[in-house]
């Protein structure tokens, strides 16, 4: 009676919460398949058809299609290694200190890769902490495993450790509660003038609080930073000639707490073809040698620290850089992934490169071994590539 009128189709897509026109259409069939498309591309959270038809000069708005697009499951995070090696904490200070941090940035990497933050800004931030907390049991894991660990090499009781690190852990994320609560009365960070800063801190809460409020105030300033390696030139800024023996041994901690993070070390040696030329890249920067041409260069920034450790201003991260290089040569990972039977001479050549101008070998016994390691598996493959499995078995006393 009163005709047909004109139709038309709306696809219509939702991004970060609000919606889009992403095309119009004639065809129902058009439509449909450009909506189902959409669901499938990236941050797309919804998608519907709009059907517009005019009669009588009557806009009719009908929704053909509204769909959720699907989401992937989220897995949980898990434990990023091992408690080996942990301290028996028994006060905050023991908890905030260095070894404990190693071991926190082991247990707790895959979190704190997503984050992209540090063991120190984790005990620092209660904001961060509380983002921990969120992800359900992986706090309460990270405790037991510390709380086995030290049940097995101490001889405690595991369920009286657990209550007592988690205690610990309340004590020192209290401090930084306690902190954000009081934000605006805390003392200015100045990043230009640490003994200025360190003053002021030390007229708040006396010189027995001073470190632990200079941390919280260090972590709020490196909220600045975004990734790690921005982080980092931050702390490095800090860190010139004139820097006091105080301030650099709170900054060193947290550069060293990022160079435990793998993938930013990675990041900082370049674009390395293979493990043996970022080992070599990271073996000369300890040494402050002239860079090889032959490789890629590292991430001033990472010569920075190498140089600093070398002049004995960074030890700590000397130490962390020291035991990636041990774990790296000790592991399983090819040296070079191209040619796996290179592996005996490219060991030698690291050796040679682990050696300073007198002679001594960089990492000294514990770095010894892992060379003789890497050797002696290298000997293995190479013996029972050739059958001779049972001389392969005794050279590892099996």
């Amino acid at each position: 009676m009163f005709g047909t009128g004109s139709v038309s189709y709306e696809v219509q897509s939702r991004r970060e919460g609000r919606w889009r026109i992403e095309g119009a259409y004639t065809d129902q069939e058009s439509a449909l398949s450009a909506a189902r498309s959409q669901l499938a591309a990236s941050g797309v959270e919804e998608a519907k058809v709009v059907k517009f038809r005019t009669v009588a000069g009557l806009s009719l708005e009908t929704v053909i299609l509204h769909k959720t697009a699907p989401q992937a499951p989220r897995k949980g995070l898990t434990l990023g290694g091992t408690a080996d090696g942990a301290p028996l904490c028994r006060t905050p200070d023991d908890l905030r200190g260095f070894e404990s941090r190693v071991v926190i940035g082991r247990l707790l990497r895959p979190y704190l890769d997503a984050q992209r933050i540090t063991p120190t800004e984790l005990l620092h931030s209660w904001p961060l902490f509380r983002r921990l907390e969120e992800q359900g049991a992986l706090l309460g894991a990270a405790i037991h495993a510390v709380a086995r660990h030290h049940a097995d090499t101490n001889g405690v009781s595991h369920a009286a450790r657990a209550r007592e690190l988690r205690q610990l852990v309340e004590a020192v994320i209290g401090a930084a509660r306690d902190a954000l609560a009081e934000r605006r009365r805390l003392p200015r960070f100045d990043a230009a003038d640490l003994p200025g800063t360190s003053d002021r801190i030390e007229e708040a809460v006396g010189p027995a609080g001073h470190d632990a409020l200079f941390l919280i105030l260090l972590c709020q300033h490196l909220e600045a930073g975004g990734p790690l390696a921005g982080k980092l030139d931050l702390l490095l800024a800090m860190m010139g000639e004139d820097a006091e023996p105080r301030h650099l041994a709170l900054l060193d901690g947290v550069v060293a707490d990022i160079m435990g993070a793998a993938d930013t070390v990675k990041e900082l040696l370049g674009a390395q073809p293979s493990l043996h030329a970022g080992l070599c890249v990271l073996t000369d920067g300890l040494f402050d040698r002239e860079p090889d041409p032959a490789l890629a260069p590292m991430a001033g920034s990472l010569r920075r620290v190498c140089r600093l450790a070398l002049q004995g201003r960074a030890p700590q991260s000397r130490t962390v850089l020291l035991e990636r290089l041990r774990q790296s040569i000790a592991g399983d990972q090819p040296l070079d992934r191209r040619d796996a039977k290179a592996d005996g001479m490219l060991a030698h050549d690291l050796a040679a490169r682990l050696k300073g101008a007198d002679g001594a070998l960089l990492g000294g016994a514990a770095m010894e071994k892992a060379l003789e390691r890497r050797l002696l598996r290298h000997r293995q493959s190479v013996l029972r590539a050739q059958g001779m499995h049972d001389i392969a078995d005794r050279l590892s006393g099996r």
